[in-house]
């Protein structure tokens, strides 16, 4: 059970996106990793350094701008267990979703994290 990484989460307006992606690109001298569309929540996300840029408009986005931070992780499952046993709200339980699966978790000071674990290539 290892946190692989972890970001934080930025949010933008659809028209703000492709800013704050240079904005991070800028401020942390590297290049966007990945850029990924999310038809679930009708979004986009850029994968900058240490952060995840979530584009999109205000509606669509409202829906997951409560997470604060994303955690990639080796196992989901271990994770689940761990944070029930620990004392964190499971706000969505683990799902499917683009790349992968996740779930979102409010720990006990109450941070939001999303905890992912990519489908193996």
């Amino acid at each position: 059970m290892r946190i692989l990484q972890h970001c934080f989460r930025v949010y933008a307006d659809s028209d703000e996106f492709e800013a704050s992606i240079q904005f991070y690109e800028e401020l942390q001298q590297t290049k966007c990793e990945r850029r990924v569309k999310i038809p679930e929540t009708r979004t986009e996300a850029a994968k900058v350094g240490r952060f995840l840029i979530l584009g999109g408009d205000p509606e669509s986005s409202s829906a997951v701008r409560e997470v604060d931070a994303i955690f990639y992780l080796d196992s989901l499952d271990e994770f689940h267990a761990w944070l029930n046993r620990n004392g964190a709200e499971i706000v969505h339980p683990p799902r499917e979703v683009t790349g992968g699966r996740n779930l979102t978790a409010r720990h006990p000071d109450g941070l939001v994290v999303e905890y992912f674990e990519a489908v193996a290539s």
